[in-house]
């Protein structure tokens, strides 16, 4: 029987930079071992596995889990992974607190709970911000990976003095390599100029004086065209609405909004390859663009964004001047390269499982807190669109 490798992460929830990531993961698993199968979550947004398939050059048919509720009591999300003989768990998003008090619940709920313990390793993981809270339960906990290759130093920063954690550092799955292995190239020299524009909706980030600083960064260098990718689109988010809204005050200058699908996204990611020069706020099309070597205006919003780019976090940032992306030393593996020498130590049973495990207390108190505020975020958009 072919051993089963399991996949946690933001995958087909309509997010390009997180179905890159579940790819390259994916990948990973099936280089390290052409035997195993592999499981991974899926918010059922589906990509092209074929399409990936055929511009890798190696076969991937992972099979999509699709999370159920996880009310108190429940025990659905941690029997997901059961059959697992190893679990990566990477990404951004994942240990966060910014959008939900409770997403680091979410999603190390997945993690097998049972006798004898899958092991666990998480890779290319991104942490932060997260609530005081978090920060004491976490440390209190200590660390729920095997071991743990965080993706930027601020990460790093926090799981070592924050969290007390044993930590190291990897890349982005999402680099220059697996693009290149993609078959995302730069456009041609010589075919007409366009500006990317990769935004989303953020506190305090006004869409006519976004219109205004793509307006001036489009007429400084000269594009025939401003392309806006909307990396997050969903089912018409407020990603593609911000978005829209800034597309529709720059006149009559040539400007189409493009939202992501899974589906298409090597058509999305050939027609990001297309761009001159870009203003980019999402990591994943910074990291994108900066692969093909394309000329950046970041807009910065988190710490993620600005240790991109080299720079201290300030908050939310409009950069008026081309900035380079940072340089990881040579010392930094990829993400890709530390998965297959720990799967197959993993998958011959050489990695001593050490990781810590929530009680069924805190589970249960975990449970009933989290759809105690789900349940009250509903009712409170249900209030509001009565009111409207």
């Amino acid at each position: 029987m072919n051993p089963t490798v399991g996949m946690i992460g933001l995958g087909e929830a309509g997010n390009f930079g997180d179905d890159l990531i579940m790819i390259a993961g994916v990948a990973a698993a099936v280089a390290a071992r052409h035997d195993v199968e592999v499981r991974y979550l899926s918010r059922g947004r589906a990509i092209d596995w074929s399409a990936v398939s055929a511009r890798l050059g190696i076969a991937l048919d992972p099979v999509p889990v699709r999370p159920g509720r996880d009310l108190p009591g429940s025990r659905r999300s941690e029997l997901s992974f059961r059959s697992c003989a190893a679990v990566l768990f990477g990404g951004g998003g994942l240990l966060q607190t910014s959008h939900h008090p409770h997403t680091p619940y979410k999603w190390l709920s997945f993690l097998p709970r049972h006798r004898p313990a899958v092991p666990v390793l998480a890779v290319g993981l991104g942490l932060g911000p997260l609530s005081d809270y978090w920060q004491r339960r976490l440390r209190e906990l200590g660390s729920p990976f095997d071991e743990c290759y965080l993706r930027d130093p601020d990460s790093v920063l926090l799981a070592e003095r924050q969290l007390g954690w044993r930590v190291q550092r990897c890349r982005d799955f999402v680099d220059r390599t697996f693009l290149t292995q993609l078959g995302v190239r730069s456009s041609e020299p010589g075919r007409s100029t366009s500006l990317g524009v990769a935004l989303r909706r953020w506190p305090g980030l006004d869409a006519t004086a976004t219109a205004r600083h793509v307006g001036r960064v489009a007429e400084a260098c000269g594009v025939d065209a401003v392309r806006f990718f909307v990396l997050e689109a969903g089912a018409g988010g407020p990603d593609v609405r911000f978005t829209e809204q800034v597309c529709q005050q720059l006149g009559s200058r040539d400007a189409t909004v493009l939202p992501y699908r899974g589906v298409d996204l090597l058509e999305f990611a050939t027609a990001m390859a297309e761009c001159s020069i870009a203003v980019s706020m999402k990591l994943h099309s910074s990291a994108l663009w900066a692969a093909l070597d394309v000329p950046m205006f970041p807009i910065s919003y988190a710490p993620k964004t600005a240790a991109f780019f080299g720079q201290a976090y300030e908050g939310l940032k409009v950069y008026e001047r081309v900035l380079a992306p940072a340089v990881d030393e040579d010392w930094v593996p990829r993400a890709a390269d530390v998965v297959a020498p720990w799967l197959r130590r993993a998958l011959s049973g050489q990695v001593r499982v050490t990781r810590a495990v929530l009680t069924n207390g805190d589970k249960l108190r975990l449970q009933t807190s989290r759809t105690a505020v789900n349940v009250y975020r509903r009712l409170g958009r249900s209030l509001t669109g009565t009111r409207s």
